[in-house]
């Protein structure tokens, strides 16, 4: 699917709603940096305009949705049969795709018991809306739990997918990509500080250079604003700063588990390095079995 399937979407959260991964930003937009002078009236005012000015480049105009968060940013995208746009008890997902099942939700039992009791809106359910059903199977566990959990279930999931859900009660984000890459979503940092995930680079271009494809099956997650003031792997953080967000993948490696501990395969990230030899940010990608060899003991 592409954006000639209408299929096309924009996402632009702030730095109060999600942090990026270490290494998306440019070289001198990390934490505390070029952005720190950048007012959040001024930020929100900025990821405002940006939802707006994105435009489908489809004919159904009229299907064109854009929703704000009260932190700022928001979603922008055009309504159709592979786009679809839910918002449930302070949640918000854009989904982009098709797929068959959900984990742990019979979608014909749904759909049939909300057409016996006369819900026809809630009988004709997308596939946003059964994120949304996805994600209240597990959104009030621990931080730790919910992401081991999403990362269990899209393994399980057999389609074509992108989406964003951001939970304004946990400060929570999370997005993934199928593992096969097959549906298009990139994301990328803006200096002033605008975090964006949209259907294509051409949607990012305020992004550049740091705006690449998201990497096909993994999982970005950003929980909560930061209590420690403690330093660890992430340094110090003090209280109501964010950490920032985590990648994961969600395709599983066929190395022992007394050597990796975890079922699931690394992510790796590449330094993208300018013509003049500046770092710009990273691309991101699931690495190989053949890099992660069982090591010799």
């Amino acid at each position: 699917m592409n954006r000639k399937n209408g299929s096309d979407f924009l996402v632009v959260l702030t730095k109060q709603c999600a942090r990026p991964p270490w290494g998306l930003e440019h070289h001198y937009n990390g934490l505390g940096s070029s952005n720190s002078g950048y007012g959040d009236i001024n930020l929100q005012r900025k990821c405002s305009e940006t939802l707006e000015d994105f435009s489908p480049r489809t004919k159904a105009r009229n299907s064109r949705r854009v929703m704000h968060l009260p932190e700022g940013g928001g979603f922008s995208m055009n309504i159709g049969p592979y786009c679809h746009y839910a918002h449930r008890d302070g949640v918000s997902a854009v989904f982009s795709g098709e797929i068959g099942s959900w984990p742990g939700i019979d979608v014909m039992k749904v759909s049939h018991d909300a057409f016996m009791r006369g819900d026809e809106e809630d009988s004709m359910r997308d596939d946003a809306a059964f994120l949304l059903d996805f994600y209240d199977t597990f959104k009030d566990f621990v931080a730790s739990d919910v992401t081991d959990i999403a990362l269990s279930s899209l393994a399980k999931i057999e389609g074509r997918f992108a989406f964003v859900i951001y939970d304004g009660d946990q400060k929570r984000v999370l997005a993934a990509r199928d593992r096969l890459g097959s549906q298009d979503m990139h994301w990328g940092v803006t200096d002033d500080g605008r975090f964006m995930f949209g259907s294509e680079d051409i949607d990012l271009k305020d992004c550049n250079p740091t705006a690449t494809p998201f990497p096909a099956g993994t999982l970005y997650a950003s929980e909560g604003e930061s209590i420690a003031t403690s330093p660890g792997d992430k340094g110090w953080v003090m209280a109501g700063e964010r950490w920032p967000g985590q990648l994961l993948s969600f395709m599983r490696t066929q190395r022992p588990m007394a050597v990796n501990h975890q079922p699931w395969r690394d992510v790796k990230a590449i330094p993208r390095v300018t013509s003049k030899g500046m770092l710009c940010g990273a691309v991101y990608r699931v690495a190989s079995e053949q890099q992660l060899a069982p090591e010799i003991f």
